[in-house]
């Protein structure tokens, strides 16, 4: 692995951890706030295919890109730019 590609996997990974966070705030908020049967809300929007078809309509275009491109990391640094930079701890 490139020093480029690892950067690149690294950025991946930031990403990723930085949206579990949210993810487990968000939950944190929403059993705080006492709302009740939030999870059975979550399960019913996933399972709601017109839902489903447009959060898959958000990365087709990636999807396209990578199958069309000769560089995978290009269609990498698609997913990647408009997602939140983690915050640096104080």
């Amino acid at each position: 692995m490139t020093k480029q590609e690892r950067k690149r996997f690294a950025a991946v990974i930031e990403a990723a951890e930085c949206l579990y966070l949210e993810n487990i705030a968000l939950k944190i908020v929403l059993e705080h706030r006492g709302v009740t049967h939030w999870q059975k809300l979550v399960d019913r929007l996933l399972s709601d295919p017109e839902i489903l078809a447009g959060i898959h309509l958000k990365f087709r275009n990636l999807y396209e890109n990578l199958e069309r491109t000769p560089d995978p990391s290009a269609a990498l640094d698609s997913l990647l730019s408009p997602l939140p930079r983690p915050k640096k701890p104080h």
